[in-house]
């Protein structure tokens, strides 16, 4: 019996009800995969239309129309129970959804890099495509994050690749062997302090942790590590 398969009998054991456990949000995650496509479907619609209000697509829908669904909504009291973990994450529904955002990502930096090379654009078309795009490939580093703390070998490359959009692949070294390591103290650049707005944060932490991938790979490469 595999290490995945002895989690999944002991939560079970631990709680029965996990087993009973179902998804009713399991074909709506397919819209995971297509929010990093929310550009493209921008312009797309600009092309068809001519309307330069779709650059900003992902604008309209992440500050006007996901704010009025949750509100709607409501909070969701639907989240499965931790001992249903194990049993979810040996779905590969889940994990073949977060492999297909990666091309997707690189999909929409490269048909947008694309356009604005190609197309006649006003400064605030400009502006509305890049904040878009912007927000979108930010995801990226959700899905680095995620990719990066699994075992497997292509889980790992996916995370180094995705990360790229961004140019921020130092997070895969960072993340996992800097701020696990010293999450919660002074040392750790990408933990926040008591009231410290999300702007102090940024400018702390981009350089901090860059620096601190820096200097463990350079740990890593040095003669005599083991």
């Amino acid at each position: 019996m595999s290490m995945s398969e002895n989690v999944l009998t002991e939560s079970l054991q631990r709680d029965p009800g996990a087993e009973n456990y179902v998804d009713r949000k399991r074909h709506l995650w397919i819209l995971s995969v297509l929010w990093p496509a929310t550009p493209l479907i921008g312009l797309y619609l600009v092309a068809q239309t001519g309307w330069s209000i779709w650059y900003g697509l992902v604008l309209i829908l992440w500050y006007g129309a996901v704010p009025l669904i949750d509100a709607m909504f409501g909070e969701d009291f639907s989240n499965p129970p931790e001992s249903a973990v194990p049993r979810l994450e040996q779905d590969r529904y889940y994990r073949v959804l977060t492999y297909l955002t990666v091309p997707i990502h690189y999909a929409a930096l490269i048909v947008s890099a694309w356009w604005v090379s190609t197309q006649p654009m006003s400064v605030f078309e400009f502006l509305a495509l890049a904040l878009s795009l912007g927000i979108v490939n930010g995801l990226a580093l959700n899905t680095g994050h995620e990719l990066g703390h699994k075992k497997e070998t292509f889980d790992r490359w996916m995370a180094k690749l995705v990360l790229a959009v961004v140019g921020y692949g130092h997070f895969f070294i960072e993340h996992n062997k800097g701020h696990h390591r010293d999450v919660a103290t002074p040392m750790d650049p990408a933990t926040s302090r008591m009231g410290e707005s999300i702007y102090s944060f940024s400018l702390r932490e981009i350089p901090g942790a860059f620096k601190r991938a820096w200097d463990l790979e350079e740990q890593r490469l040095s003669p005599g590590h083991i």
